[in-house]
């Protein structure tokens, strides 16, 4: 696969070898990749206190209680973004990809998140990101840092992050002890 010709969205996995502790064992939803960078959300890092118990009233409670909050990255931002898959009528959001909206505004949370948990949620409460600079994420690919994974919203937007680097490891037929570095790649 061409790495120059990756158009978002996509997953990336981080290969077993990679020791840095922001991207261990992590599964990163693509939006953005252009020749002026890349950016993501870590979509399997699941951080505490929930959501509910870090929002201001009346937001707080338009939340479902379990709405879990995401470390979407190393690069941290003041407030929370959410990623979202599907349009919110007269709600501001950006499509960034096919399929993939981000925002910023407080009324997206309601409509997104108020009923209960069930199945794959619409959409995923992050604080940061993930950012690379300009060839940054291209050389990281060719030294063996990553793995590509064709967007499937099960990965992206997940429910349950427990085994989901291993779950996505597996669907393209690899395990960790399979998956090796160039020499001289993965720091």
């Amino acid at each position: 696969m061409s790495f120059a010709t990756l158009e978002p969205p996509y997953l990336l996995l981080s290969a077993p070898e990679l020791l840095d502790p922001n991207f261990a064992r992590a599964v990163v939803l693509i939006g953005h990749h252009t020749t002026e960078g890349a950016i993501g959300w870590i979509v399997n890092r699941v951080i505490d206190p929930k959501a509910i118990e870090l929002l201001p009233e009346p937001l707080g409670k338009a939340i479902h209680p379990e709405t879990p909050l995401r470390l979407g990255g190393p690069v941290l931002v003041n407030g929370l973004i959410v990623v979202h898959r599907r349009a919110v009528p007269e709600i501001e959001s950006v499509e960034i990809a096919p399929g993939i909206r981000v925002s910023s505004s407080p009324d997206v949370l309601p409509a997104l998140f108020a009923s209960a948990p069930r199945g794959t949620p619409s959409g995923l409460l992050v604080f940061g990101y993930a950012g690379w600079g300009p060839g940054q994420l291209e050389r990281e690919m060719e030294e063996g840092s990553w793995l590509v994974l064709p967007y499937e919203e099960d990965f992206a937007f997940p429910r349950d992050v427990d085994g989901l680097w291993e779950r996505a490891l597996a669907r393209l037929g690899a395990t960790p002890e399979s998956v090796t570095a160039p020499p001289g790649g993965v720091n």
